[in-house]
């Protein structure tokens, strides 16, 4: 599997399962209701309108009248710092931020 491809995988692995990473959210997502947030997870874990040269590491929806994006970062193992080698999950720490657009 070629590099591209790894990351690729990496990511979609954290962002249908939130597992390979930590998720994480800012405070206009986290007071939106439980369950409108809760639901807006689940769309984000379906999210599939990726261009042809990305990585997966990104997107934008609307859901319940709210515009939201998310955006999967690099970051070292010890969060500190970008990751040398995304592809390589012993190095790197991957971290998934969903936001509303208007943050």
């Amino acid at each position: 599997m070629d590099k591209r491809a790894k990351i690729i995988a990496l990511n979609d692995q954290l962002r249908t399962t939130f597992k390979g990473g930590r998720v994480q959210m800012t405070p206009t997502v986290y007071d939106l209701e439980p369950p409108l947030r809760g639901r807006a997870l689940c769309v984000l874990a379906r999210y599939n309108k990726f261009d042809a040269d990305s990585e997966h590491d990104s997107g934008v929806f609307i859901f319940a009248g709210y515009s939201f994006e998310w955006r999967i970062e690099y970051r070292c193992k010890d969060g500190i710092g970008v990751s040398s080698d995304p592809a390589d999950d012993t190095k790197t720490l991957r971290i998934l931020t969903l936001y509303t657009i208007a943050d």
